[in-house]
């Protein structure tokens, strides 16, 4: 009788120090998580804005007349545009594009790794972004997240449109752009994708 009033409570105390331990790692995992969402929160805010000139200006410099200060070019030259900067199409338009799209919002991981997203414009394109900046080169990348795919022309109609931010969000609303989610869903959580294709198409990532 005496053993067993003993076990029960060597089981109370090994129950009870289980507990504790349980505990302790949830209030581990807690700190740690808050530690890094305050870390984005102040490296986001306190990061400088990224400003990139926009690749088309060049072209349409060459074709626009001015009218009272304003810029102005016809349809034809606007097509004569699309059509040299689809022959020139590099880098710094895949960069323009991604910054558009919001792309300087994302941040590294749970496991410090940065988001990566290929582009595909009818050839790949892979970008690592870093504290927010996109490195972009041609071809695939390894350990990509998301996907995103459009037709050049589309691209460029972006660039030239009056509000690129809101011509992309139309565009991947109507289909025209599409995004193709393809890490896991704690990895896009955790990278901010999942904040980014909201606020793209306005519905949750469909994961």
């Amino acid at each position: 009788m005496v053993n067993e009033v003993v076990n029960i409570r060597d089981k109370k105390r090994g129950l009870k120090k289980f507990i504790k331990i349980l505990i302790g790692i949830f209030l581990i995992i807690l700190i740690g998580l808050i530690g890094y969402f305050a870390y984005l929160g102040f490296s986001s805010s306190s990061g400088p804005k990224i400003v990139l000139e926009n690749p088309v200006n060049a072209l349409v410099l060459n074709y626009a007349s001015l009218n009272n200060g304003v810029v102005e070019i016809t349809e034809e030259e606007q097509q004569e545009i699309i059509q040299e900067a689809i022959l020139e199409f590099d880098e710094d338009y895949i960069n323009y594009i991604l910054l558009a799209l919001g792309v300087d919002q994302l941040h590294k991981s749970l496991t410090f790794e940065n988001p990566k997203i290929e582009i595909d414009v009818g050839e790949v394109w892979g970008s690592e972004i870093e504290k927010g900046v996109p490195k972009t080169q041609k071809g695939e990348i390894e350990g990509e997240d998301v996907i995103f795919i459009m037709t050049k022309e589309e691209a460029v109609k972006g660039l030239l449109s009056n509000d690129i931010g809101v011509f992309m969000k139309d565009s991947v609303s109507s289909g025209r752009t599409q995004i193709d989610m393809v890490a896991g869903k704690v990895e896009l959580f955790s990278k901010g994708y999942l904040g980014l294709y909201t606020s793209l198409t306005g519905e949750e990532a469909p994961i």
